[in-house]
């Protein structure tokens, strides 16, 4: 049976779409098909060239991001010296701290996305939390260094709402796909730049400090988050005179009430759930490696953390970033062929794939070979994450988006945080003994998720479907 159908299969419920007045209940399962242009814009869409320019602008922003985040876990030792903590406090910064305060804050500035104009919210985040980054390398005690990550991370909370939000008024739905992987893939590679890049900063000035220590009698690590954070200085002004898009779609023309927002999210409940669900193991396959990859190849493979930031690294550079513009593109040139549910089938056979090969890697008896296997499961696994967010933007009011974007983000985000790292260390712990049986848990736990996602996405894409062509209706008699 063919993944995607072909569109002779086509049902009469999409000939209403196209104003043959053949009616037929929305749920009906369709198998795939509606036509991707058959909504004329109210007004012209903006110029690629403008468009594109606000794309490459919004992934800036968030490689920024990545590099705050990146560069605190490459201070582990320097930090925990400064401030005389341990593992569980030093933990605290990064999960409770950012991590917590990330996905709450994202639900409030989503809404401020969907209230205000995006530029600013935007612009305004990343002005404070560049503001606070460069504050952490200032801190003089723990409380203090946690205040600043707290405002990092609900600075930083914007980014993913607002960002979409933006994309969906810029780009039709049938280039929204390659657009939003343009966004997206800004994660993988600003990781793996942040992992060689920040790597060999902090090593350039610890060289700097031994030869004549840094101004102001810094510490390389304190040096390391002023010189990460100015950045951020420059390109939120940039942010702040950009032109807003005007909105589009329905429910673009005035702010939804808190009520108004939870009935959307009510009616559209059997497909978000769905979604979510499915999406929230995509989390938890990244975090999984993202958090315990380091710890697999020193126990196992005795790889020193050099060899396994510059490979992983390199991995995540061009082979995460690889598979999320490669879903993109699949995907809209499934949407210009006609398939409204291209998104949920890209994640979902996308996904099992990498879930085989990812589930393979830790079990590897040489670290060359795990390596080798973790870069195709790094590539179909980033394939989702475009997806995700194209998928919502396109079943959602306008003024909508950026809120249930940010509601889906704290879901995956607690799933991911939650579940991955944590079930494995237990797993680690308890289940097996020895440090070495990371490798049997990191099989297990990214095996499951898999096989779990694609049933989820797959059962989602019935009522997908009919949220798609009552959205494109919609449209059509806007």
């Amino acid at each position: 049976m063919a993944i995607f159908p072909s569109r002779r299969r086509l049902p009469q419920y999409c000939a209403r779409v196209l104003g043959q007045g053949v009616p037929m209940p929305p749920e009906a399962d369709s198998g795939v098909t509606a036509p991707a242009r058959a909504t004329p814009a109210a007004t012209p869409w903006p110029h690629r060239r403008r468009a594109w320019m606000v794309a490459i602008l919004l992934s800036l922003a968030s490689i920024v991001s990545q590099f705050d985040r990146v560069v605190m876990n490459l201070t582990v030792e320097p930090v925990k010296a400064q401030f005389g903590l341990d593992d569980t406090r030093f933990a605290l910064l990064q999960g409770v701290a950012f991590g917590i305060f990330y996905t709450l804050g994202s639900v409030p500035l989503g809404r401020a996305a969907d209230r205000f104009e995006r530029r600013l919210v935007l612009g305004i985040s990343m002005l404070f939390f560049s503001l606070a980054s460069m504050a952490s390398g200032l801190a003089r005690s723990f409380n203090e260094l946690f205040a600043t990550r707290v405002g990092v991370g609900i600075g930083e909370a914007s980014v993913t709402p607002s960002g979409l939000s933006l994309l969906s008024d810029l780009f039709p739905p049938e280039r929204l796909g390659r657009a939003v992987s343009v966004f997206f893939l800004s994660a993988p590679f600003g990781i793996g730049l942040a992992f060689i890049a920040g790597g060999s900063l902090l090593q350039a000035l610890t060289e700097a400090d031994a030869g004549g220590g840094l101004p102001f009698a810094l510490q390389p690590w304190q040096a390391a988050f002023l010189i990460v954070g100015a950045p951020g200085l420059l390109l939120a002004p940039v942010l702040l005179m950009m032109r807003e898009p005007e909105r589009r779609g329905p429910g673009g023309k005035q702010p939804l009430s808190i009520g108004a927002v939870v009935r959307i999210v009510r009616e559209r409940g059997h497909a978000l759930s769905l979604m979510f669900a499915g999406f929230s193991m995509v989390t938890v396959f990244n975090f999984a490696f993202n958090v315990w990859t380091p710890a697999l190849f020193a126990r196992v493979y005795g790889w020193n953390p050099a060899e396994v930031g510059l490979g992983f690294g390199l991995i995540m550079m061009i082979f995460g970033t690889g598979g999320t513009y490669f879903a993109g593109w699949l995907s809209d040139r499934l949407t210009r062929a006609g398939h409204v549910d291209a998104q949920l089938r890209v994640a979902a056979f996308g996904f099992l794939a990498a879930g085989a090969f990812g589930a393979l890697a830790p079990l590897m008896p040489d670290g060359r070979l795990a390596m080798a296997l973790i870069a195709p499961a790094m590539f179909l696994g980033c394939m989702p994450v475009p997806c995700a967010g194209t998928a919502l933007q396109l079943i959602l009011p306008n003024r909508a988006r950026a809120q249930v974007t940010a509601l889906y983000i704290m879901v995956i985000s607690l799933v991911g945080i939650g579940i991955g790292p944590v079930v494995i260390g237990f797993m680690t712990d308890h289940v097996f003994t020895a440090p070495t049986d990371i490798r049997y848990s990191l099989s297990i736990v990214v095996g499951c998720a898999a096989p779990i996602m694609c049933v989820l996405l797959l059962l989602a894409l019935a009522p997908y479907r009919a949220l798609r062509l009552r959205q494109i209706e919609s449209e059509r008699e806007a």
